[in-house]
């Protein structure tokens, strides 16, 4: 075949390169094969299917092609049970050097049929592993061996290329035994199927006993399992043998003794669980065996008990009672020479196989016991044993019975209060046991310090308890009930015996105005107010009555808590000493009103239905609080310059509560002056609160009007003209009022047709501590009117009135049906310009001041539907035409578009929308003058769209991701591609998509998308029919783009305070990025890093000072290419040794000690010459005292020093 380099194939607009072409044959020995089909696929390095091909049914051929440079593999992908060599070929197609390139042969060879099968363990799905399996030819005399192999886990096995014919497999092991070992099976022209399995009956369990470190023979061993039936058990005994219960005898499968050489094997046992249990007897005893009881599980293989059975001695039976002829006692610890060896049975319960008598309550069994004497102890919660000596051997099996010698007695004290008389109780109080009848004090015991429990161990008998108190605890009033009390100690202990403290009852009675109901009363301690309880009282026909129960002798406060209600005494002081207290009395005398007040006010009451009860309160801002004498319904009406919640107000003396009257509105006031007389001032009041309406007061009185009704009202005169004062120009005043909320900001904007306003509008902000007053002032002055009218007559005609020198304050309007408009008023020093507008028609100034002619242009409607008439928004339409037009707008949703204020013409019209063919599909157009014509274009759908969204796992939009989707399903489908970008709110939607045609939905890969690292799903597969594809949803995973740095120093905590950490750019190492200082944690974290691929410095430094110790700078370096790293510093400073220190300062010490001796020596020559210099200096400094006061005030002041030298006397030489 001739080398085919280059293709180029052009699919609906779109280009795809052909790299290089890959072929080849699957050759086969038997061509009577070659009709079947074998496909051959083309797989890039990731797995992604990017070609396939089926192969020729008469030579096997196949050709694929490839578009794009990289690395594949090609692969057969045969029947199931074909083999071929090679399986794939590993590609990297460059366009030259590859054999695809090279136009060579990649040929797969058909090398025969697989052969499966299982070796099946019996009454399993699976099977072992190490079955010998052998392939051979069914048909031969000789029985020839073709292959043979070994089953692997789960009894798996298989054959490779095995030629068609007839087979014989047969399976082998040297332990196991089959139940079925040969089976048949016939390869054709697939894999071999395999008749029957090969069935393993079962596995070998093996194990060994000893005793003494010698083989036992004759110890039985019995199988049991919950999992496996007993018949599917072999190669073992299951006839009964002596001295062995006939019911746990039934309950094991099988048995098996052990040999000479104590070795015991189960020769056959299938797969599940098993409990092997050891049993080895004479004639009057049984012998122990160690372990009593194995599990084990045969799992598809022999078992090998590795840990063999040990005989350890013999067993022998006691029990525990509580007296002679009593009951046992269970779960008693048995100890032997004081170790713990057995543990009494509970009721109905045994140990081991064998059940001596019904019961086991108290017996217990020594193991592993040997013949001797041994001391005998038994421990068991709150019975008492004295020791027992015994002698045992095999002829005595049944030990000596044991009985209690004494039993627990145990009790508390409660004593949780402290009389008032005593500062505190001693930590331990004692119990005293006397014999009855006798008084003879036989034991003493002490309680414990928190609890106050006691407990102790006594014989059996009849005794009296009596609790010790002291003669100061007595005459403080402690008291304990009972005083005394007897027991009886027989064969149990005594348990819960309770000696509690005294306490008194305290009760009264409360007298109401009406029904008391249940009250809340508190009963204190006057010493110790937190030690207190509370009851509530109960209703009779004379009133309420309350008892405290429990209460300690001391002085004690009772509290009524019902503060709404008004009381004679609502609390009184009383003593408890040695009785109970029972006539306390609370007599209620009114009901308490509190009134919660945000601003001053009078308030007015009256009884409702009851003459006379009236009156008024001055009450404050604040809480207010008084008395209501009689009970029943109130009306509470306030008085102020505030509107409150309600105009009046409700209470019920019934149902007491806080009576909170807070202000809502306060009182705003304004007034408007002017010279004219005006009747059509309005005045609007707007707030920014939510979901209030403008209020609107007008029109408004002036005051002189409002006067001069008044007096007419009063004489029946008429006003004059002059009575308001318009005809001497006084001025008038215009007042309104208006409730606003504290804190409120209104907006005042008083208006007029005659007149205008100084200000136009105020902001106020209602300050609601007292009442506001006048808060807004405005001016009224005359103004003047613009006015004109369209020529001819033309409704909606948009005009604007234009200040002079300023572009505020634009005035719109639109003309009436009379083609008129009429502004004002306006201010009248001002100068104004009219301008007009209309689509379609050209307006230029009038004849006459204000008017305005028009001239209507052409224009062209245009509407477009689609196939069923449905109107078609969103297609572009382009108009273009003489003089350089150009239009190029959208369908509205109604499908229409009107381009207006056209000149004459001619004009070109096309339609455009992706999806969509039109008919037609474009237009010529004339235009004469003024002309309106309509077009009527219709639309074809012939593609369609996919609308879905991508947003992060969390459900927020990602915006800007690029989405395609990508053809195939078949030859005319799988070259097409479409993509798009997500909006802001993650929406998408490919247009474009062919019918009959699937696509594959994702997100594209490379750099459009390199923000994004994955999506989910990766992909959507849909097939597009006749109709868009809705709700695609994709997952978009973002890549991480911060690398975070974190580490620790490992060093001594003292030098942690002296470290710190730099961040460097490889490439600027004199500033670094971050730093940080350890303080006194060993661990760091820095800021976050971009991940840039770039190399980063990362350096540990110490300001300790290097005289002292050796320490130099350590630094890590790394690549910014992950989300996290981590670093570990090691800082071991070493501290420096004196002779280093000394050797340092060596250099200077030398010289210095030999100038000082050199002084020394010539003292007498030196020190008057130091004397003369250090008395001229100090001369010198006296006389210029301004150099020492210009020293900088920032330093110390250095302190004077004066030196004097003597001399010593010097002895005259004689000449």
């Amino acid at each position: 075949m001739g080398k085919l380099e280059l293709h180029i194939v052009t699919f609906h607009g779109s280009r795809h390169i052909i790299i290089s072409i890959c072929h080849g044959n699957w050759k086969c020995a038997y061509s009577h094969f070659l009709h079947t089909s074998n496909r051959v696929k083309l797989y890039s390095k990731q797995g992604s299917l990017k070609y396939q091909t089926d192969c020729a049914p008469n030579s096997g051929y196949y050709m694929i092609p490839v578009y794009d440079k990289g690395d594949y593999v090609l692969r057969v992908e045969p029947p199931s049970g074909w083999t071929f060599e090679p399986e794939s070929f590993d590609l990297h197609i460059d366009g030259q050097n590859d054999p695809c390139s090279k136009s060579e042969d990649l040929n797969f060879k058909f090398t025969g049929f697989g052969v499966v099968g299982r070796v099946l363990s019996k009454m399993s799905r699976s099977g072992p592993a190490g079955v010998t399996l052998t392939l051979k030819k069914a048909n031969s005399n000789t029985q020839e061996v073709v292959k043979q192999t070994t089953s692997i886990p789960g009894g798996h096995y298989s054959f490779e290329k095995v030629l068609p014919g007839d087979y014989t497999i047969e399976g082998s092991h040297p332990v196991w035994k089959f139940e079925k070992a040969v089976t048949k099976v016939t390869v054709g022209r697939e894999t071999g199927k395999i008749h029957e399995d090969v069935t393993v009956l079962g596995y070998d369990v093996r194990g060994r006993v000893l005793g003494e470190g010698e083989p036992v023979q004759g110890v039985n061993f019995l199988l049991f399992s919950d999992e496996v039936h007993p018949d599917l058990v072999e190669g073992c005994n299951k006839e009964y043998f002596q001295r062995l219960p006939p019911e746990i005898l039934m309950q094991a499968h099988c048995h098996v003794k052990s040999d000479e050489h104590g070795n015991f094997v189960f020769e056959s046992l299938p797969c599940g669980k098993y409990r092997l249990v050891p049993f080895y007897s004479g004639e009057t005893i049984n012998f122990d065996v160690q372990p009593s009881e194995v599990t084990f599980t045969v799992d598809h293989d022999s078992v090998e008990i590795k840990k063999p059975f040990l005989v350890t001695g013999f067993s022998v039976d006691g029990r525990v009672l509580t007296v002679k002829q009593g009951n046992g006692v269970p779960n008693a610890k048995v100890l032997l020479d004081g170790k713990h060896v057995a543990t009494t049975a509970a009721k109905d319960k045994h140990e081991g196989l064998l059940v001596p008598e019904p019961t086991r309550e108290g017996w217990y069994t020594l193991k592993n016991i040997k013949t001797g004497s041994y001391v005998l102890d038994v421990e068991a919660k709150d019975y008492f044993f004295n020791i027992t000596h015994i002698k045992v051997s095999p002829n005595t099996p049944v030990l000596p019975e044991i009985y209690a010698a004494r039993f627990s007695v145990c009790g508390q004290v409660i004593i949780d209060k402290i009389p008032d008389g005593l500062s505190h109780l001693p930590k331990h109080r004692m119990i005293s046991f006397r014999i009855k009848g006798q008084g003879q004090e036989v034991k003493v015991t002490a309680t414990e310090e928190d609890s106050g429990s006691f407990c102790t161990d006594i014989a059996p008998g009849d005794y009296v308890v009596k609790v010790a108190l002291s003669e100061q605890e007595v005459t403080a009033g402690l008291k304990l009930i009972p005083a005394s009390r007897s027991i009886q100690v027989k064969d149990a202990p005594v348990k819960d015996l309770k000696f509690t403290q005294f306490r008194a009852q305290v009760s009264g009675r409360i007298l109401c105005l009406e029904s008391c109901g249940p009250i809340q009363i508190t009963l204190a301690s006057v010493i110790r107010p937190e030690d207190k309880q509370t009851v509530l009282s109960k209703t009779f026909t004379d009133g309420s009555r309350f008892t405290f129960f429990n209460v300690m002798p001391g002085k004690y406060k009772v509290t009524l808590h019902k503060s709404e209600w008004c009381w004679k005494k609502i609390s009184m002081e009383l003593d408890v000493t040695d009785h109970d207290v029972n006539k306390l009395v609370f007599t209620q005398t009114g009901y308490e009103l509190s009134c919660s007040l945000s601003h001053d006010i009078i308030l007015n009451f009256a009884q409702e239905n009851k003459d006379g009860n009236v009156g008024s309160f001055n009450l404050t801002k604040g809480v207010n609080k008084f008395c209501l004498s009689q009970p029943g319904v109130y009306k509470l009406t306030p008085v102020s310059c505030h509107q409150f919640e309600h105009n009046t107000y409700q209470y019920d003396t019934s149902n007491s509560r806080v009576l909170s009257l807070t202000a809502v509105y306060h009182k705003v006031e304004g007034i408007i002056t002017t010279t004219e007389d005006v009747d059509d001032i309005s005045v609007t009041v707007s707030s920014p609160v939510d979901g209030s309406k403008p209020a609107v007061y007008g029109p408004l009185k002036s005051e002189q009007s409002r006067q001069a009704v008044a007096k007419q009202s009063k004489t029946g005169d008429k006003p004059t003209k002059s009575a308001d004062g318009a005809n001497e120009n006084k001025p008038l005043s215009y007042t309104f009022t208006h409730w606003a909320k504290d804190g409120e900001k209104l907006t005042i904007i008083p208006t007029s047709k005659t007149v205008l306003f100084y200000e136009h509008s105020l902001v106020v902000t209602v300050q609601g501590e007292t009442c506001p007053g006048a808060v807004a002032r405005f001016e009224a002055k005359k103004g003047v009117f613009l006015m004109g009218e369209i020529v001819p007559k033309l409704a909606g005609v948009h005009i604007t009135i234009t200040p002079e020198d300023t572009t505020e304050n634009i005035i719109k309007v639109l003309t009436d049906e009379n083609g008129s408009y009429r502004v004002g008023p306006l201010h009248s020093h001002k100068v104004y310009h009219v301008s007009a507008h209309k689509e379609g028609y050209v307006l230029t100034a009038g004849e006459k001041k204000g008017n305005i002619k028009a001239f209507k242009l052409a224009e062209i409607s245009v509407k477009v539907t689609d196939t069923a008439g449905e109107p078609l928004g969103g297609v572009l339409l382009s108009l273009s035409g003489e003089n350089a037009y150009r239009s190029n707008n959208f369908t509205q949703n109604d499908g229409t578009m009107l381009f207006l204020g056209l000149g004459p013409g001619q004009y070109y019209l096309r339609p455009m929308m992706k999806e969509y063919s039109f008919e037609p599909s474009s237009q010529m157009i004339d235009l004469t003058e003024g002309a309106t014509l309509d077009i009527h274009i219709n639309g074809k759908r012939v593609a369609f769209s996919c609308y879905g969204s991508v947003t992060s796992l969390n459900g927020e939009a990602e915006p800007g991701v690029v989405v395609e989707a990508v053809g195939g399903g078949s030859a005319d489908c799988e070259l097409l591609q479409e993509e798009t970008k997500t909006e802001s709110d993650g929406t998408f939607r490919i247009r474009g998509l062919q019918p009959a045609c699937d696509y594959v939905i994702r997100l594209r890969k490379g750099e459009a998308n390199q923000h994004i690292e994955r999506a989910a799903p990766q992909f959507r597969t849909v097939k597009v029919l006749d109709g868009d594809l809705t709700d695609i949803h994709i997952i978009a995973f973002r890549r991480m783009s911060q690398l975070d740095i974190g580490g620790n120093v490992n060093t001594a905590p003292e030098f942690l305070p002296s470290l710190k950490v730099h961040l460097y750019r490889e490439n600027n190492l004199d500033s670094p990025l971050h730093s940080t200082a350890l303080g006194s944690i060993s661990f760091f974290y820095l800021p976050s890093v971009k991940i840039d691929n770039e190399v980063y410095i990362l350096k540990l430094e110490s300001s300790l000072s290097k005289t002292s110790y050796e320490h130099s700078p350590q630094e890590i370096s790394f690549i910014a290419n992950t989300t996290y790293k981590h670093f570990t510093f090691k800082f071991q400073p070493k501290k420096k040794s004196l002779e280093q220190e000394l050797s340092q300062s060596s250099i200077i010490a030398l010289p210095l000690t030999i100038l000082v001796l050199v002084l020394v020596y010539h003292r007498k020559t030196v020190l008057p010459l130091c004397l003369q210099h250090f008395n001229t200096l100090k001369s010198m400094a006296l006389k210029s005292p301004s150099v020492s006061e210009s020293s900088s005030p920032t330093k110390a002041t250095p302190r004077s020093i004066e030196i004097e030298y003597i001399p010593k006397k010097q002895k005259l030489r004689k000449a």
